[in-house]
């Protein structure tokens, strides 16, 4: 009979347990102030899903460096193929400008412009209050207006892109 007795008083031991009673002017009495606590059971850590959380953020800790690098490397790749177009379409102006050099009539013209030269026979005649401009400056100002800077590209076109390259 003695074992039917120890039992039922162990259960209640564990279960209700009472909690220790501070006096109301002693210090440290703001211990009953705080939130009381929960009846439920306490979080269960399972070692497994641990190890899988630890293994996952490694994993993610080993991908940040090398996605920053590769979104670095588009980034210069897409300013230098920018940089690349802007001289390309420079070029293109200055292989026009060349062209337009080297014709009879510009050579004339700036003869006629600069050092006031005329062909033998022609009479020439100063106008005053004329406005200025020439057309070289208006064919080197050219390549720089047609030139429109890149945007920068944004998260989808660089998800797009990563997810493209890891495809091929």
């Amino acid at each position: 009979m003695a074992s039917r007795t120890a039992a039922p008083s162990r259960r209640t031991g564990r279960t209700a347990r009472a909690a220790p009673s501070v006096a109301a002017g002693a210090p440290g009495s703001a211990g009953a102030a705080r939130a009381p606590r929960r009846a439920g059971p306490p979080v269960e850590l399972r070692p497994l899903r641990v190890a899988v959380l630890i293994l996952l953020l490694i994993a993610a800790a080993l991908y940040v460096s090398p996605l920053r690098a590769f979104f670095a490397q588009q980034d210069s790749y897409a300013r230098q193929v920018a940089s690349l177009k802007q001289a390309q379409l420079r070029n293109s102006a200055l292989r026009t400008q060349i062209a337009t050099m080297r014709t009879r009539d510009y050579v004339t013209r700036q003869a006629r412009e600069q050092y006031q030269l005329v062909p033998a026979g022609v009479q020439a005649f100063v106008v005053k209050g004329l406005p200025t401009g020439g057309a070289a400056g208006a064919l080197g100002t050219t390549a720089d207006a047609v030139v429109a800077k890149t945007p920068a590209p944004s998260l989808l076109a660089r998800l797009a892109d990563l997810w493209r390259t890891i495809r091929q």
